[in-house]
């Protein structure tokens, strides 16, 4: 009996313990979370003296229960930069200044300025996919302003929480095509590839100052990059088309129309609008709604070293421009407007592989994987050097826009 009671008083006095270590250790966990400065974004730019300049939008406690009222950056989150020369002696003097430890698991973006891409992004990126609370999936944006004005203006209007607001914004691309959402994992994968070259998300801030509609796009919304376009309102940024990489070397840049092109060549494109000429009387322009019928399909050829590359590609659209006097169920019309389309689209994609190719000299569409068959070892496609020859490359282009009868309004005039 004795040893029964001393047996249940040890029981009791175990349990008694192990709850005070338990609630002793959710007490530490909880102050430890507040110990934390959890970042959204990262930003890049040029420093001063060969120096890097690190700024970090950092979340602030309870931001997601800001008021509905206050649609300001200053109510969820706040930026802070730094000159440091790599990016793991800043996040130390972050550690110092901010009296927290600077937390990487929550960022959604790595921005980085134009002037930096030009010199190589590689270090950086080795560095940070290198830190374990540093997440893969982040976007990457190459901004043509400033990394650290792009995060002083990006503020979620349509949502109160930032890091959310970086989880949403990229996927616009899967309904404009103006942009693709790219992460840094992709890119940092493209880049070591000898078959391909890196893109990146483009974007810049809105302003008054970029608010001024361009001649050349007065007619062709998809022709504007991010910076460009004449929307006012108090979204701070935009993203709008892509920032093109030779190795880790940012090389120039594709307005919308040219990354609705990559994304039709890449097999990637979901749906997108296009606006071309009219081959009707009393209306300029037709506004398409297009999307990939079925996946491009292309092919190289290599004739005395020189690659040739032919693309066969097939459209869905319907027709969104209007007009009254016009009969929709005609279809000498509906075939006009459907070589018309052709014709527009194929002069783009045509342009847009020159410029890649000619002008900017990456494979931004993987075309070195069809021609990989060639080669039979790995020193023989190296020692060829796709990515060189690619400069020289070659195209043949061929569209079908298929005009879907379903899709065509009825005349109900008479």
């Amino acid at each position: 009996m004795k040893r029964t009671f001393k047996a249940r008083k040890i029981f009791a006095i175990f349990i008694i313990v192990l709850l005070l270590i338990i609630s002793s250790s959710n007490y530490y966990g909880i102050k430890g979370i507040d110990n934390l400065a959890y970042v959204v974004a990262i930003g890049l730019d040029v420093g001063d003296n060969e120096n890097l300049n690190l700024s970090l939008q950092i979340s602030l406690p309870n931001s997601s229960g800001s008021s509905s009222n206050d649609s300001s950056q200053s109510a969820s989150v706040v930026v802070n930069s730094i000159e440091c020369p790599s990016i793991n002696t800043g996040i130390t003097l972050f550690n110092s200044y901010l009296g927290k430890e600077v937390n990487l698991s929550h960022c959604k973006v790595l921005v980085v300025s134009e002037e930096l891409a030009g010199e190589g992004i590689e270090e950086y990126l080795y560095t940070l996919i290198n830190d374990v609370q540093f997440r893969s999936d982040s976007n990457i944006i190459v901004s043509k302003c400033d990394a650290k004005t792009y995060l002083e203006y990006s503020a979620p209007v349509l949502d109160k929480v930032s890091a959310r607001y970086y989880e949403i914004a990229p996927t616009s691309s899967e309904y404009t095509g103006y942009t693709e959402s790219i992460t840094c994992n992709e890119f940092l994968s493209a880049m070591t590839y000898t078959s391909a070259e890196p893109v990146a998300v483009l974007g810049s801030i809105n302003s008054s100052e970029t608010q001024k509609l361009p001649s050349e796009s007065s007619n062709h919304d998809s022709y504007y990059t991010a910076g460009q376009t004449p929307i006012s309102g108090e979204a701070g940024v935009e993203n709008m088309g892509l920032a093109v990489f030779k190795d880790d070397k940012f090389v120039g840049e594709l307005n919308g129309l040219e990354s609705i092109c990559h994304l039709i060549i890449s097999n990637k494109l979901k749906n997108a609008q296009i606006r071309i000429p009219s081959p009707i009387e009393n209306l300029d322009y037709i506004d398409l709604y297009i999307e990939t019928e079925k996946q491009a399909k292309s092919s190289v050829y290599i004739t005395n070293s020189t690659p040739y590359i032919k693309s066969k590609i097939n459209v869905n659209a319907k027709m969104q421009s209007m007009n009254r006097n016009i009969d929709l169920n005609d279809e000498a019309i509906t075939s006009k407007i459907e070589k018309s389309a052709n014709a527009f689209l194929e002069e783009k994609i045509y342009n847009y592989l020159y410029k890649t190719s000619k002008e900017l000299n990456a494979d931004i569409d993987q075309f070195g994987l069809y021609a990989l068959k060639y080669f039979y070892t790995q020193d023989e496609w190296e020692n060829y050097n796709w990515l060189h020859h690619y400069k020289d490359a070659f195209f043949d282009v061929e569209v079908n826009v298929n005009l879907r009868s379903s899709y065509l309004l009825v005349d109900t005039s008479e």
